[in-house]
């Protein structure tokens, strides 16, 4: 009579403990989603979701440089690339590993959540001084700018904001890819016994 037995090698044992405490698994799988969101704000769309294009003039923007004490940059005016004002949004999103099998991805931005769903917004005071340098700053530029913001300087707008809606645009999130790369990454990182 012949006798077999199974005796768990080093291997086999390593595996296991990847099974256990997928650590590793869950970091690469928080910068598989992170990479997704950054190739999002290079892309303007998050998977097959594309992203809605800017207003021709961004009026809530220019409110607020005036309102910082500057003047409205080039991009007030172009359409694209969307969520890419000052590159805060797209180089916050981070990966933290919340639990022994729970990755979370997102931003700590307090406006990130209105610009990925959505949702109603608000403009900055539009004050006197707002106005002032409206005003100083349109004398220098063709009559159809002046035409597109100078209603901003009547007076009944002084001290009022302005409401508007924020379209959503997911920056992240699971994607198709990040499946296929989710699955071929988990599954290099438990079968891969050193």
């Amino acid at each position: 009579m012949t006798q077999a037995t199974f005796k768990k090698g080093a291997k086999m044992e390593r595996w296991e403990k990847k099974l256990e405490n997928p650590q590793a698994a869950l970091k690469q799988i928080g910068a598989l989603i992170v990479s997704e969101s950054e190739k999002a704000f290079r892309e303007q769309q998050h998977g097959e979701d594309k992203w809605k294009p800017r207003a021709p003039i961004n009026i809530f923007g220019i409110i607020s440089d005036f309102a910082k004490g500057g003047k409205p940059p080039g991009r007030r005016f172009e359409t694209r690339p969307v969520l890419k004002d000052t590159g805060r949004l797209s180089g916050s999103i981070a990966s933290k590993i919340e639990s022994s099998k729970t990755v979370v991805v997102g931003s700590n931005l307090s406006y990130a959540a209105k610009m990925h769903y959505g949702g109603e917004t608000e403009s900055e005071t539009i004050t006197s001084e707002v106005q002032s340098s409206l005003k100083r700053w349109l004398k220098s530029k063709p009559e159809s700018m002046k035409e597109k913001l100078g209603w901003l300087l009547n007076k009944k707008f002084t001290g009022k904001t302005l409401k508007g809606e924020v379209p959503a645009r997911p920056f992240v999130g699971i994607t198709k890819m990040t499946i296929v790369d989710i699955r071929e990454t988990v599954g290099v990182e438990i079968m891969e016994v050193k």
